[in-house]
């Protein structure tokens, strides 16, 4: 069976938000754990492009945006990381949302 992975890494200028599998694993359940898998699947985030913006965008961001990397690995051996600066996949906030309660914190994004 393969080692379940859950990472995302938030940093911008003046702060950092980070959610991390092996710090809670102790404290969350396999219900909760199969419950986040689920919504997982539903929001399509196995389809998320590698890196956003995965175009080539008209102007450059600032400098002082918000840089983001995804690390995401199930039981089934499917993984996905992704990763971006200023630019997000459509049902981010959903993913934040979800771990969010999965970790049983309240992080505002």
């Amino acid at each position: 069976m393969k080692k379940e992975v859950i990472e995302l890494n938030i940093i911008w200028y003046g702060g950092q938000l980070g959610f991390c599998l092996d710090e809670f694993s102790s404290k969350i359940n396999d219900r909760k754990l199969n419950y986040f898998w689920k919504k997982i699947e539903e929001m399509g985030v196995w389809k998320w492009h590698k890196k956003y913006p995965y175009w080539t965008p008209k102007y450059q961001p600032l400098t002082c945006g918000r840089d983001w990397k995804l690390k995401l690995r199930d039981k089934k051996g499917r993984a996905i990381y992704c990763s971006g600066y200023e630019s997000f996949p459509r049902k981010f906030k959903d993913l934040i949302k979800e771990l969010n309660i999965l970790f049983g914190s309240s992080i505002q994004f």
